[in-house]
């Protein structure tokens, strides 16, 4: 072979690997950015979903209470319903995203082997499903720490798919049931109604509204305060743990 055959060889062999490396870099490069325009755009999903929370709790009188973003605990205090004479009770909302389809969260909620995972305080728990698998009834007794008694529930859940594969809202309420929840002594019978509502807003994505609405305690709200509010961030933080660690 020729020195110039040579040559143009090398050349040619060179010329496609500066051309290879042109073409890894730019896989990369596209690659690198396709990674952080997926994650500006979940951080701007994630704020998006936080203002759009935050205005509709304004507009409903909600106060911002607790904060550990992505997660908002707001109060008010409204008239309890079918009270005579009325009762001013407090209603505890928390708004927060899960990377889980709505239907995973569901089937935590409905879950009685579960419960101990994502709640504290809690020493006895059932759940009465019926074949209707539209509501369902939950008994749960709730070992609270002073100065708050222990206090126990007994609710009816009645859920209704809004959207199919798209919302889902459960709404709960206490019933009298002597067979199943007998009152006992010492023990705190709670008048609780509230609600979950599920967006799915995003194939991995849903949007949850945790509302609950209780009858006022006779211990002082100095001491009340600061257990609920924590409570409930830290309830609500073990249950999405739970829900993401599925996916």
């Amino acid at each position: 072979m020729s020195h110039s055959k040579k040559i143009t060889r090398t050349a040619g062999v060179y010329s496609g690997r500066v051309v290879l490396g042109y073409v890894n870099s730019f896989i990369e490069i596209n690659a690198h950015v396709n990674r952080m325009t997926c994650r500006l755009l979940h951080c701007l999903l994630i704020f998006g979903m936080g203002n759009a929370l935050a205005q509709s709790s304004i507009q409903e009188n909600f106060v911002l209470v607790k904060e550990d973003s992505p997660v908002f605990v707001y109060e008010r205090w409204i008239t309890f319903p079918g009270k005579v004479p009325e009762v001013n009770a407090r209603e505890v909302k928390g708004e927060f995203p899960i990377q889980a389809s709505m239907y995973e969260v569901l089937k935590i909620l409905r879950d009685e082997s579960k419960i101990y995972l994502w709640q504290d305080h809690i020493s006895d728990y059932k759940i009465y499903l019926q074949p209707d698998t539209t509501y369902w009834f939950e008994y749960s007794y709730h070992d609270i720490p002073w100065p708050v008694s222990d206090q126990d529930h007994f609710l009816k859940y009645t859920m209704k798919e809004i959207v199919p594969g798209k919302e889902l809202v459960i709404k709960f309420e206490s019933v009298v049931d002597p067979v199943r929840a007998p009152l006992k002594k010492g023990v705190s019978r709670m008048e609780l109604s509230g609600s979950w509502q599920l967006e799915q807003v995003a194939n991995n994505e849903v949007r949850a509204t945790y509302r609950i609405l209780s009858m006022p305690s006779s211990i002082p709200r100095m001491f009340t305060d600061p257990i609920i509010r924590s409570n409930l961030m830290s309830t609500i933080q073990s249950l999405t743990t739970l829900a993401e660690r599925k996916n």
